[in-house]
């Protein structure tokens, strides 16, 4: 195909889709450092730095403070200065308590909202129902990689100018560093390509495929069924010291990052153990122990090696397209490849305002863009009201059987506002730059052809 064909196809694809593609990608930066930046705003997820987890002090702890909580899940520091946390139900709400990680002693206790709950549930389904919202995420997966191939195709040589970046003036510097980013980026980009359009494959599977979302569990979502424990009414479930030495005997090699009671269908409870046993590239599930919280009987013990191909592959996407597989550094890395390619829609929307101010005026746009930017800004100003709603109804407290909206901490207020207001900005700037390109960037119109536009 000709070298046009592929350049009116990346550009087509860019400006079309390209305004939920900006959004679906900032979010998911910030999604990559949400824990770190919930750590800088609340002062209860610090504690000074220590390896050691005393994991049964904690327990006692929660026990005596929420004598009616429902099924604990505790979560290990994600580092030395972070407190140890445990997630657990009441019957008005969900609560998220920071505990001291040494002496177990509870630091401080609120909402499980939070900056990682708000990005990470926004660059999973913009606030959409779960299955629907994730599956049009997943779409712009595909569209992406449309813009990638065609940049490939028509950016010739393109393996020989990783180091070629000219800047005679601000508009070949910017479309020089379009090119050039956009070099450096090659292998993010189709990590986010592969890992997010998996994410809506699952979907898929579970909608209109067999069903089966995980590798094992006491549900028909799972591809090996296990035999469910029995309920034991009368007796009381395994404190946590006790459930520690059976996991110790078991798997000496697993380094516990969860801990969580959950109860099956048919009423029997069990702990689910997770963590990492240096193994490359999964996440916690990989590596999990199941057992009985009653007699203390182990019910699965999996290792990621044991796990077939794909179901080893859906443990190993998450770590991919979040870069959490190694620490703080591996995120940063993310991070900042996310500003690029975030700043690659950016940047090719105002060469293509440009070329729209430069030739005929602006008039010269693509078929469907006016339609194409409404219907961005519709599905945003809906995300926008889910978001609301989803936010009180998944997190929010029970008053009197309605509904609260959820109290975060000031500083988790503070980052969300901000950031929604730059985001609003950058969504403006957007607009007004292809409604009036000409305008905005003072450039004034040649007497070009219209065809001129998409030849360049």
């Amino acid at each position: 195909m000709k070298t046009r064909f592929w350049f009116r196809l990346h550009s087509f694809t860019g400006i079309i889709t390209g305004l939920l593609l900006f959004i679906i990608c900032w979010s998911g930066t910030f999604a990559v450092l949400s824990n770190e930046l919930d750590w800088l705003v609340t002062p209860e997820a610090r504690v000074p730095s220590t390896q050691i987890v005393d994991w049964s002090a904690i327990e006692t702890s929660i026990k005596q403070a929420y004598p009616d909580g429902k099924t604990p899940t505790f979560y290990a520091p994600l580092y030395p200065g972070s407190a140890a946390q445990v997630r657990i139900k009441l019957p008005e709400e969900e609560l998220r308590v920071y505990t001291h990680p040494v002496d177990g002693r509870i630091l401080d206790a609120g909402t499980w909202f939070n900056l990682q709950r708000f990005f990470r549930d926004f660059h999973r389904s913009l606030y959409f129902p779960t299955g629907w919202g994730t599956l049009f995420v997943s779409a712009f997966a595909v569209t992406l990689g449309v813009s990638l191939v065609a940049a490939l195709a028509f950016y010739k040589r393109w393996w020989q100018r990783f180091f070629h970046l000219r800047m005679s003036n601000w508009r070949v510097f910017w479309s020089e560093f379009h090119k050039t980013a956009g070099l450096w980026s090659l292998w993010f980009i189709g990590i986010m390509v592969v890992t997010g359009g998996f994410y809506g494959f699952e979907v898929l599977r579970g909608m209109v495929g067999d069903g089966l979302f995980s590798y094992t569990g006491f549900r028909d979502s799972s591809a090996r069924r296990l035999l469910s424990p029995e309920p034991h009414p009368g007796l009381p479930d395994l404190p946590l010291q006790r459930v520690l030495e059976i996991v110790q005997q078991a798997r000496p090699d697993l380094k516990i990052r969860t801990i969580a009671l959950r109860q099956t269908p048919n009423g029997g409870r069990f702990f689910d153990v997770r963590g990492q046993a240096g193994h490359l590239l999964v996440r916690n599930r990989a590596n999990q122990l199941l057992i009985d919280s009653k007699t203390g009987d182990v019910l699965y013990n999996q290792r990621a090696t044991d796990l077939p191909l794909y179901w080893r592959w859906t443990d190993t996407v998450d770590p991919l397209h979040f870069g959490n597989f190694g620490g703080f550094a591996s995120k940063v890395i993310w991070f900042a490849f996310g500003l690029v390619l975030s700043g690659l829609i950016l940047t090719g929307t105002w060469l293509h305002a440009h070329r729209l101010a430069r030739d005929n005026g602006g008039r010269d746009r693509w078929p469907g863009t006016a339609a194409a930017l409404v219907a961005s800004l519709g599905v945003l100003g809906a995300s926008g009201v889910a978001a609301v709603f989803t936010i009180r109804d998944t997190y929010g407290p029970a008053i009197d059987g309605a509904k609260q909206f959820p109290d975060p901490a000031t500083g988790v207020v503070v980052v969300i506002a901000l950031w929604v207001l730059l985001t609003l900005a950058l969504i403006a700037a957007w607009t007004i730059l292809l409604w009036h390109p000409h305008r905005v960037l003072g450039v004034k119109p040649t007497s070009a052809s219209p065809q001129a536009l998409h030849q360049e």
